[in-house]
C-alpha cells in the first residue's frame, strides 16, 4: 500500500541514481590500483557520503568494499592471464592490495584456487564466485544498464515484505537517550533500550511517549565496535533527564516513512526494501541519520513482531 503527499523535496529521477551510480562505478574501476575512501567515491558521483552506501548496495546488490575488491581480484585474474611474466607480487600491488600474502588469500576465497594454480590451470575464470571476469577498460554507463540489468534488479525484484510508504512532515523530537558502541543488530539495540526502560520504567513511560533507535555510522566505513546506536523516548514537557541520560533533538522535515510489521530477522530485508521504496519515488535523501520509529511492545504482539516506521530524511526542495 502507498500513500500520496503534496510535501516538496528535492526530485531526483530514478535514471539520475543509475548514472550517478554508474559514474561511481567507473570512478573504482579507474583507481583500483590504490586505496579508495567512501568520501572520495562519493564525491566522484555527486553523492553526500551519509547515505551513499547504502544506495550503492540497493541499486547494485553489493556494497561498496564488496565491489571494489571483487574488481581487483577480476582485474588481477585477467593479469595473471594475459602478462604470464609478470610477478604475483607485482599484479597484487598494482590491483591495490597491500601484499602479496593478502592478495593470495583473497583470490583463494574468490576464486577456489591460489593465483599460481590459477595461472596455470589457462582456462580463465572456471571457479570464480563473483562471476564473469571484466575486460580493464570495461566502463558502466546509465544506458549499457537498464532497469532489467544484474546490476539494478535489486531495485526491480518482488517485495518480500508488506509495506505501506508515504512522505510525511515528521516533527523535531526532543528525546532521552542512551548511546550504545558496536555492532548494528539485536544484542546492542538490546542492551540500550534495557538500559533506557530501567531508566523509564519508574517514571511511567513509556505511556503516550514514542520511542526510536537513531543509527549514526557506515558500518562499511566505521568500525563496527565504533558504531554509533542511540535508543531514544520522547521527553514530556518540562521533564529532563538525569542519571546517564542524555537529551537531544532529532530533525524535523520532510521523511520517506516505511511502515512495517516484521520480526527481529526481518529487520535488514526492510532497511532494503524502505531505500528501495524512497529511490523508485525519485527522492534524494539529507545528511540527517536515519531512524527506525517503534508503535509497539513486541512482546505484547500475538506473532511477537514489530510495528515500526522506518524514516529516512529528505532534501528539502
Amino acid at each position: 500500500m502507498e500513500q500520496k503527499s503534496s510535501l516538496s523535496t528535492a526530485p531526483v529521477t530514478l535514471m539520475d541514481y543509475r548514472r550517478r551510480i554508474c559514474e561511481a562505478m567507473n570512478y573504482i574501476h579507474r583507481h583500483l590500483d590504490r586505496e579508495l575512501s567512501l568520501d572520495e567515491i562519493a564525491k566522484s558521483a555527486a553523492f553526500s557520503p551519509f547515505h551513499f552506501h547504502r544506495i550503492f548496495t540497493t541499486l547494485t546488490g553489493e556494497s561498496v568494499a564488496a565491489f571494489t575488491r571483487r574488481l581487483r581480484l577480476e582485474r588481477a585474474a585477467n593479469r595473471l592471464l594475459q602478462k604470464p611474466e609478470e610477478s604475483i607480487t607485482d599484479i597484487a600491488l598494482d590491483c591495490g592490495f597491500s601484499s602479496s600474502q593478502n592478495f593470495a588469500k583473497a583470490f583463494r576465497q574468490s576464486f577456489s584456487m591460489s593465483p599460481t594454480d590459477y595461472r596455470k590451470s589457462k582456462t580463465g575464470n572456471t571457479c570464480s564466485k563473483p562471476g564473469k571476469v571484466f575486460h580493464p577498460e570495461f566502463a558502466y554507463s546509465a544506458d549499457m544498464l537498464p532497469a532489467g540489468s544484474p546490476f539494478f534488479q535489486n531495485l526491480k525484484k518482488r517485495r518480500e515484505l508488506s509495506m505501506e510508504g508515504s512522505i510525511q512532515q515528521v516533527p523535531a523530537y526532543r528525546v532521552a537517550y542512551i548511546r550504545k558502541l558496536g555492532v548494528y543488530g539485536h544484542e546492542t539495540c538490546e542492551k540500550a533500550f534495557g538500559e533506557l526502560m530501567a531508566w523509564a520504567g519508574p517514571k511511567g513511560y513509556p505511556g503516550s511517549e514514542t520511542v526510536f533507535g537513531v543509527y549514526w555510522d557506515n558500518p562499511e566505513v566505521t568500525p563496527p565496535e565504533k558504531c554509533r546506536m542511540d535508543a531514544c523516548i520522547t521527553l514530556p514537557e518540562g521533564e529532563e533527564p538525569d542519571g546517564s541520560i542524555s537529551v537531544q533533538k532529532l530533525r524535523g522535515g520532510p521523511y520517506a516513512v516505511c511502515h512495517f510489521e516484521i520480526s527481529d530477522a526481518d529487520f535488514p530485508k526492510a532497511w532494503d526494501e524502505a531505500f528501495r521504496w524512497f529511490m523508485e519515488k525519485g527522492y534524494a535523501c539529507d545528511d540527517s541519520p536515519c531512524f527506525e520509529r517503534y508503535h509497539n511492545n513486541p512482546g505484547k504482539h500475538p506473532e511477537g513482531k514489530w510495528i515500526v516506521d522506518i524514516c529516512i530524511p529528505l532534501k528539502p526542495a
